[in-house]
């Protein structure tokens, strides 16, 4: 019986383990965003923003440095493949109306945001999408 719970208690150790080695491959970042834009139902103002990821799931967070606001991303997946340098990519409506689209990390699978109903009656209507990506600081979170 005791030998069973220390098997038990090394096993659960070593996935834990694991699933931080895992998570810690995908840094912490910050981003210099220009305009505003919405994120998870909610409006972010144009700042610096941090970008973490939480938990063995990796839920990104997005918070903004000058006031601390933060936000979980809920709906994202981890489904896009690395492509290129670690950047945010936005969908713009109209020129002001802006969506976090993607997160795409030099490290790991990119993270897919997934549309809102704001967003999805934007985009179903006769606005023309614009797509522009944020260049990032990888150096912040170290």
């Amino acid at each position: 019986m005791k030998n069973n719970v220390i098997r038990m208690f090394l096993a659960v150790s070593a996935a834990s383990g694991m699933a931080t080695a895992l998570h810690a491959q995908t840094p912490d970042f910050s981003a210099k965003v220009p305009f505003a834009f919405q994120a998870a139902g909610k409006v972010f103002a144009a700042g610096n923003y941090l970008v973490r990821e939480h938990g063995y799931l990796g839920i990104p967070s997005m918070q903004n440095a000058a006031t601390g606001d933060t936000a979980f991303v809920a709906g994202s997946s981890h489904t896009l493949t690395r492509v290129g340098p670690t950047r945010l990519v936005f969908h713009c409506y109209a020129g002001n109306t802006c969506f976090l689209a993607e997160i795409r990390p030099s490290i790991g699978p990119g993270i897919a945001i997934a549309m809102t109903k704001v967003e999805k009656g934007i985009a179903n209507g006769d606005q023309p999408r614009e797509v522009a990506a944020v260049a990032v600081d990888l150096h912040h979170g170290e």
